[in-house]
């Protein structure tokens, strides 16, 4: 289990995402999604919430961004990463 307490739907399979992550040694990434404050897995696309403003911008950085999705579709099988901005007020 991850040192992260982020809420999801899915624990086991944010679990395996993370772990593969590890696997592959992609720790940049790895420690920025173990603070993510929350996920959730949808159809193909998953959503993040990051922990802090400073991993959303990371996160989202050109290359970043792409590595994660291309992880997160190795791992998880998802076809889209979204985020949720912790900076926009929640509708």
């Amino acid at each position: 289990m991850s040192d992260g307490v982020a809420k999801g739907n899915n624990p086991t399979l944010w679990e395996k995402f993370l772990a593969d992550l590890d696997e592959k040694l992609q720790l940049g990434l790895l420690d920025r999604l173990r603070r993510v404050h929350a996920y959730h897995f949808e159809s193909d696309t998953l959503f993040l919430e990051a922990g802090s403003p400073d991993d959303e911008t990371y996160l989202q950085k050109g290359s970043h961004f792409t590595q994660l999705c291309l992880l997160a579709q190795d791992s998880t099988g998802v076809t889209e990463v979204k985020f949720r901005s912790i900076t926009e007020p929640k509708e």
